[in-house]
């Protein structure tokens, strides 16, 4: 396992969510709310995603565009569940705002998934030199 690869990953993420904090702080309320908890399930989602693709780079690489797939597909429709969720059932919508739910979800998955594929180039790179 390379540890300085997931050590990047976890500070940028932790850092992010530092920023969605205080953006939603300083929202306050239902906005608030869809800030810090679109950054959560974004950012948990493309890390699981990006640990998962690294997995089967290092057990079954042919796997590894099939897995690019499925994790795309699955954030499209968490994103579409929530945003239809957080607009039309009334209990949800007086808890969170949609909108800025999915600006949160989308900045997270962009932020994690920008990092974990320049960590996965890096192991790529290493395989081949190794090879």
């Amino acid at each position: 396992m390379n540890r300085p690869t997931n050590l990047r990953l976890t500070l940028v993420t932790l850092a992010g969510l530092v920023l969605a904090t205080a953006i939603g702080w300083s929202l306050g309320g239902r906005m608030g709310t869809g800030v810090v908890g679109g950054y959560l399930l974004g950012a948990l989602i493309a890390a699981l995603g990006v640990a998962w693709q690294n997995h089967l780079l290092r057990t079954n690489p042919k796997k590894v565009f099939a897995a690019s797939v499925g994790v795309f597909l699955l954030k499209l429709a968490v994103l579409l569940m929530a945003a239809i969720a957080f607009r039309y059932i009334e209990a949800a919508a007086a808890q969170v705002d949609w909108r800025a739910f999915l600006v949160a979800f989308a900045g997270a998955v962009l932020l994690v998934l920008a990092i974990g594929s320049l960590d996965t180039l890096r192991v790529l790179k290493q395989r081949r030199s190794v090879a």
